[in-house]
């Protein structure tokens, strides 16, 4: 069991005066007692995280971790060979799809299919479509990616994985409250606000909930912060380049019809200013996304 004083993300959140809120302090154990129950995040995942935080290029390591694991092998050659690729002749080993796909599309494939298969099986709950919401995530990441080589920033590849995990919260309510998580949609539905709206209406945000469940998997603190952060409004303090980069990339997703409901109210031009991109590059992006929509498809597809 892991110890509680490693999850404190928003232990001050409840802390408003010196006197403990003692239902406060309550209910915020029960979300950990509760988050403890997801399993580790699999080896694979993190030897490809070191990988990005390391040498970014090691494509012998890379190999190396996707041959320990035959099923994440098995994966990646269905994904390789999938027809959103084109493949002119079957792809049959791992340095082949390295080779045809690139180093950073078969790192950022294995990220992905090893992340979401920790919550593969998961009963279906009303309001939560777990293709939809990997779709999602994996669109995000993609184009988190994209908007970090056009405004030329460093390590493209730590946005694409912040991209990736931004909504991990949301997915652990689904796995860990689903009564919680049955009340959050409905309320959600029959007053047409959005999700999140409706999170912070029964003290269970998404944001800091993914944020504790990355602590919990012991990943870098900059995932940990973009995760908490990533739906903060343009002025506030913490929201940090990082954050405000995955926010507009959730946005351009939800804005083409690639996500779960509807996201809080933002305006996508003001969030392309405050990162440095050009309203042309944004609107040309937005007329591009199928493909990225058709490759994010293909890889859940075939992890489900």
């Amino acid at each position: 069991m892991r110890r509680e004083r490693a999850i404190s993300p928003v232990h001050t959140k409840y802390n408003h005066t010196s006197t403990i809120d003692l239902s406060a302090e309550r209910r915020r154990r029960e979300i950990i007692r509760r988050l403890d129950t997801i399993p580790p995040l699999p080896a694979a995942a993190h030897e490809v995280l070191s990988i990005v935080a390391g040498d970014p290029k090691d494509t012998g390591r890379l190999e190396q971790t996707i041959r320990h694991d035959p099923a994440l092998s098995s994966q990646i050659l269905r994904v390789a060979n999938c027809a959103a690729y084109y493949p002119q002749t079957p792809i049959d080993t791992i340095h082949r799809a390295v080779v045809f796909l690139g180093f950073s599309e078969v790192r950022n494939i294995a990220l992905s299919l090893s992340i979401s298969s920790v919550f593969k099986g998961r009963p279906r709950l009303t309001g939560f479509r777990t293709q939809d919401f990997w779709t999602h995530s994996i669109a995000t990441a993609m184009i988190s990616r994209i908007l970090a080589i056009e405004l030329d920033k460093e390590e493209p590849e730590i946005y694409f994985t912040a991209g990736l995990l931004h909504d991990l919260g949301r997915i652990a309510m689904y796995t860990c409250f689903p009564d919680e998580w049955g009340s959050i949609v409905a309320y959600a539905q029959e007053n047409g606000c959005p999700l999140l709206v409706a999170e912070r209406k029964f003290g269970l945000q998404h944001n800091l909930i993914g944020a504790w469940l990355a602590k919990n998997w012991e990943l870098p603190s900059i995932y940990q912060k973009t995760i908490a952060t990533h739906h903060l409004r343009l002025s506030h303090p913490k929201i940090g380049e990082q954050g405000l980069l995955i926010q507009l990339a959730d946005q351009i997703c939800h804005h083409v019809g690639m996500g779960l409901m509807s996201p809080p109210a933002v305006n996508r031009r003001a969030l392309a200013n405050a990162v440095g991109l050009g309203q042309d590059t944004l609107e040309i992006l937005e007329e591009q996304l199928d493909q990225i929509e058709e490759l994010a498809s293909s890889i859940i597809d075939i992890l489900h």
